[in-house]
């Protein structure tokens, strides 16, 4: 059987994604035999974790593929803006990549690889995990069998969750645009590939209007400190960080393992908030990443989308709603719950149908199924049926890169004209 061939990986950046990769992956029967990590802490996790020797413990990724070892598999979640490097050298060195989002934080990195992966033969694939997702999975078969016939519109809503979004995108790595990119780039690219792949289609326009609007200096109470831990009396905010990040004993998990990876306990958090950025005020982190944007979508069979990103809710979750001509669907990904209506012809007889998908883990799901489709895929050597392979995800990212240069187009913003945008990138 395909399963029973084990594969050897090598992991570059075990953080958070990297350790969860590396313990999906060991129960699939392909084990982490390499590690790169310029964090002498989360190199020695993993090795404990996955017995790796000293010497296939790296610090930088590029020593670890230029090492010629025989890796089936390269595992990439390191910062966006590394990406592409690291994932372009893989793919020159003959290695199979599974490289997180997003794929690139440029158009013209996107398309490199793309080029990459088509010289070499190799398999590529981005982490959209959510188009394995069980909730999505099953809104995508409604959709292909016609039963509620031709989509007319999808809204689709990301609530990152206020304290995640605090966490992520205003004190921590993702909270400036030139060390990483564009919010809807870093955090939504998995949402503009939903729509891409749920609409089957090619925009034709798009718009885009954003703000950074609740993350700034002046709005912090007038008593507010630099730092949550100078005695800040303002008791009541909903982002202290000694509230959210203390008194949760030694803990290796998100979020905690953020902000103090070389010491993870109670001491090594108190220590972080009080030097480092998640003990900032987050009115006053200097950071310039949206926290609100919307993007308007014509799609060339007629499909029009609208995609909200929020930086608010009490749950981090994607709500839709997708109309088609004999009925809707509608659902919370979190909650795993999907609701599905069948038009009649008669208000009080039309059909609620309540659908719960199945939750397995993150992202509604779709990590171990993304990974377990990969390793498949690798072991059979049959690279088309990849779900999220490098040609298919590349639409959102450019999608992206487009809102992007909508919202940016005048005062507030202009239609952009899709197909003359990817004819002057050259595609």
């Amino acid at each position: 059987m395909a399963d029973e061939i084990k594969l050897n990986c090598l992991v570059i950046g075990a953080g958070d994604r990297g350790a969860m990769f590396a313990r999906i992956a060991a129960n699939l029967n392909a084990k982490v035999v390499a590690v790169a990590d310029q964090l002498n802490k989360r190199r020695d996790l993993m090795a404990d974790k996955h017995d790796i020797p000293n010497d296939l413990m790296f610090e930088e990724g590029e020593d670890a593929l230029n090492s010629g070892l025989p890796f089936d598999v390269v595992y990439i979640a390191t910062p966006d803006k590394t990406h592409a490097k690291l994932a372009r050298l893989a793919l020159n060195n003959d290695y199979n990549v599974l490289l997180e989002k997003p794929m690139a934080t440029t158009p013209k990195d996107c398309i490199s690889l793309i080029k990459a992966q088509e010289k070499t033969g190799k398999s590529l694939a981005v982490c959209h995990v959510l188009r394995h997702a069980p909730f999505f999975q099953t809104i995508k078969k409604i959709i292909d069998s016609g039963e509620l016939g031709d989509v007319l519109s999808i809204d689709l809503t990301e609530d990152v969750g206020y304290w995640h979004f605090a966490h992520s995108y205003v004190r921590g790595n993702w909270k400036k645009e030139k060390e990483s990119s564009p919010v809807i780039l870093s955090k939504s690219c998995h949402d503009l590939d939903i729509l891409c792949w749920l609409a089957d289609s090619t925009p034709i326009s798009v718009f885009s209007k954003g703000s950074l609007r609740i993350f700034r200096k002046e709005n912090a109470p007038q008593t507010s400190t630099e730092r949550c831990t100078d005695d800040c009396p303002v008791k009541d905010c909903l982002f202290d960080a000694r509230k959210f990040y203390l008194n949760h004993g030694v803990s290796a998990n998100w979020p905690f393992s953020t902000i103090s990876p070389e010491d993870l306990t109670e001491k090594g958090r108190l220590k972080a908030i009080t030097e480092g950025p998640y003990g900032k005020c987050v009115f006053k982190c200097k950071n310039d990443v949206l926290d609100t944007q919307d993007v308007l979508i014509d799609f060339e069979n007629g499909i029009k989308a609208n995609f909200a990103l929020r930086s608010g809710g009490e749950e981090p979750t994607r709500k839709i709603l997708i109309q088609l001509e004999r009925g809707e669907i509608s659902g919370n990904l979190r909650r795993g719950k999907l609701n599905k209506i069948t038009y009649s012809g008669r208000r009080d007889e039309d059909i609620v149908e309540e659908l719960d998908t199945q939750q397995l883990g993150s992202h509604g799901g779709g990590d171990p199924i993304l990974i377990k489709n990969f390793l498949d895929n690798i072991r059979s050597q049959n690279y088309d049926t990849a779900l999220t392979s490098a040609q298919q995800s590349l639409q959102g990212h450019l999608l992206a890169f487009a809102a992007e240069k909508s919202r940016k187009m005048g005062k507030f913003g202009r239609v952009l004209n899709y197909k003359r945008y990817l004819k002057d990138l050259g595609i």
